[in-house]
């Protein structure tokens, strides 16, 4: 396939949420963008599978062995365990083998050494969860299993239905994210709902955490002098302006200073830790907690006592939004397309890229993911990207019949485990997600764990004790998947990575729970290339839209209003195999909008311009291409209107 035109303002190479940001931010400013990636999928490590389509994606890339070795695997190490493979079907009710536990657990251990699937023999049921289950802080209350029946052939097309969020991050309801959204008008291609409860480890157990002042009083895990103390360091932090003496007074102190000058117990400490700073990082500076314990305050009460929205169907969405919204403004959008080789002048100044197909396109400017590495001329005055600062971190993700803690609010948790026992712990943040975000299938939960890597190249043995500690033994596990990421404790700034002015290596995603740092990386890397121009300009309204100015009339704003498109699209062109369930047409709809039925009917959890498209163009009259968004909250689900 030849791409047309074959000059552009900018190339971009790869498709996480940084690159896309960036590509939307310069098509909106009317530069011309090229955004490649060698995937058939958007998102990179920031995507979202099905269960099926991660194991097919593993498959392939075991039959490859990744010859194209410019490219490095966002994912690695990566085992998967069928755990319902040759389990018969069975009824809740029936006897379970008092074996299977600690034949389950030997097993796991051995996952070092093994990838061996082996069938379970458990009971398998689901939640029943009624308005008068309500959990108490920090003692979850148990709710009857309903019976269901399980078979491996129900468990493998229940696969279709199970979303695997690779990097599964939060966003504060009053934070960047969310900010960046609504003021760009990019959250009419979103749907979030809010995290309903936030697990932390307390004396070998989980809890729920308190978030607000009434769960402070109400909790039976602190004793009266500790709530009055975890008030006094909230109003505290509450009170302190960031410009203020008190608060550069700070600048040499930690955390741990932080907490003693407070008259903080180990107790409150801990639950601060886990609760309010939620941080991989082992120390911590006094200005960091107050900074990042004023952002969670400013959150809480907007969308619930949680101060955290999760995107529907995983954050996986968020880069296919930007991509939207990036390609109503001209991006041209090519999947399954490597880049062999950067060109350069005989100076050594960045010309163009060639691609896998042969075919040489010049661009003025470069911006490369991390997962692409290229040869560097020795006339060129930069060097590759670095990998310095980066930080393996295992994951694990389990498919349960049940919650870990089961209750009336269970679709979205939050868990943060600090380290215990060894002196080389580190901190887990984990998740977990009830059918009610959408991502595991109907009566069944879905847990990500991920800590720093210990054991080299064996995410299982870093995980599989901890997960013993917390799953409880009536809990049956379906399906186990490890895998190794590479992030970075910190934040590299884009603008000081340019490469010989015009030619930019992005950086990996920071691990902790936000996106903060990805949307600063994004700026930086932006106004380094185009100073002066408004980062991620807001899409115009339809109605503000000046019609006749453009050569149109009313007659256009009516018939847009009847399609429901925002914008003028181009050209869509899909594969012939058609996996998704339904593609809207360019006239219908949004770029070609392709749209996920609830049973996740597609392999990839793509929606518009997705994994199944293998170019997308639009061309740009200033207007969008979906209703706006208004953020509502009610039953915690933020929904898009389909009138503006």
């Amino acid at each position: 396939m030849e791409i047309s035109p074959t000059s552009y303002d900018v190339v971009v190479i790869g498709t996480g949420l940084t690159e896309c940001i960036i590509s939307a931010s310069c098509s909106r400013i009317g530069k011309t963008v090229l955004h490649l990636d060698r995937e058939g999928f958007y998102g990179e490590q920031w995507t979202s599978f099905t269960l099926r389509g991660l194991e097919r994606w593993a498959e392939e890339r075991n039959e490859e062995q990744d010859s194209r070795l410019k490219y490095s695997p966002f994912l690695r190490n990566v085992t998967m365990m069928n755990l319902m493979e040759g389990v018969e079907e069975k009824e809740v009710g029936e006897e379970q083998n008092v074996e299977t536990a600690d034949c389950e657990t030997k097993e796991m251990e051995k996952i070092a050494d093994s990838n061996v699937q082996h069938p379970e023999d458990e009971k398998i049921g689901n939640d029943n969860v009624t308005d008068n289950n309500i959990c108490d802080i920090g003692t979850p209350v148990e709710v009857p299993r309903k019976e269901k029946k399980w078979s491996c052939e129900e468990f493998e097309k229940a696969k279709r239905r199970i979303n695997i969020d690779i990097t599964p991050k939060l966003c504060l309801s009053d934070g960047p994210m969310v900010n960046l959204l609504r003021d760009s008008n990019c959250s009419r291609y979103m749907e979030f709902k809010a995290v309903n409860r936030s697990l932390i480890s307390h004396d070998n157990d989980l809890i729920t955490a308190p978030c607000n002042r009434e769960e402070i009083f109400n909790s039976k895990k602190l004793k009266v002098i500790e709530k009055r103390l975890m008030m006094k360091f909230i109003t505290y932090v509450y009170q302190m302006a960031l410009d203020s003496d008190e608060f550069d007074g700070l600048k040499n102190k930690t955390d741990a200073d932080l907490y003693k000058s407070q008259k903080l117990t180990d107790n409150l400490v801990s639950l601060i830790r886990s609760s309010l700073v939620c941080s991989v990082r082992t120390s911590l500076s006094a200005q960091d907690v107050i900074t990042t314990v004023k952002k969670y305050i400013k959150s809480v009460g907007i969308f619930g006592s949680i101060p955290y929205i999760f995107p529907i169907y995983g954050s996986g969405e968020l880069p296919q939004s930007f991509a939207r919204f990036s390609a109503v403004f001209g991006t041209v959008f090519v999947l399954d397309m490597g880049v062999e080789e950067l060109l350069y002048e005989e100076e050594g100044v960045f010309k163009g890229v060639k691609l896998s197909n042969g075919q040489e396109i010049t661009a003025k400017y470069c911006v490369i993911s991390p997962n692409y590495t290229f040869p560097v001329p020795s006339s060129a005055s930069h060097a590759p990207s670095s990998s310095s600062g980066r930080v393996n971190v295992s994951n694990a993700i389990v498919v349960t019949d049940r919650s870990l803690k089961p209750s009336d609010k269970d679709d979205i948790t939050t868990v943060f485990m600090l380290p215990t026992g060894s002196a080389t712990a580190t901190p887990v943040i984990g998740y977990e997600f009830g059918p009610g975000s959408f991502l595991p299938a109907e009566d069944t939960h879905l847990v990500h764990l991920m800590t720093q890597e210990g054991t080299v190249g064996n995410p299982g043995a870093d995980l599989t004790p901890i997960l013993n500690s917390i799953i409880p033994e009536d809990i049956t596990c379906l399906y186990k998947v490890f895998f190794t990421t590479s992030m970075t404790l910190t934040r590299d700034k884009g603008g000081e990575r340019r490469l010989h002015g015009n030619v930019v290596h992005t950086s990996v995603p920071v691990f902790n729970n936000g996106y903060e740092e990805c949307i600063a990386e994004a700026r930086d890397v932006f106004e380094s290339l185009f100073p002066g121009e408004v980062f991620m300009e807001a899409a115009p309204n339809p109605e503000d839209i000046k019609w006749e100015e453009m050569g149109g009339d009313e007659d256009d704003v009516k018939n847009l209003d009847d399609v429901g498109a925002r914008g003028d699209v181009g050209m869509v062109t899909t594969p012939s195999e058609g996996d998704v369930g339904l593609v809207t047409t360019p006239a219908e709809g949004d770029v070609g909008i392709v749209t996920t039925p609830a049973e996740g009917d597609v392999d990839m959890v793509t929606t518009p311009v997705e994994g199944d498209v293998d170019m997308v163009t639009a061309t740009s009259h200033g207007g969008v291409t979906a209703p706006p968004c208004e953020l509502v909250s009610g039953d915690g689900t933020l929904n898009c209107d389909d009138e503006p």
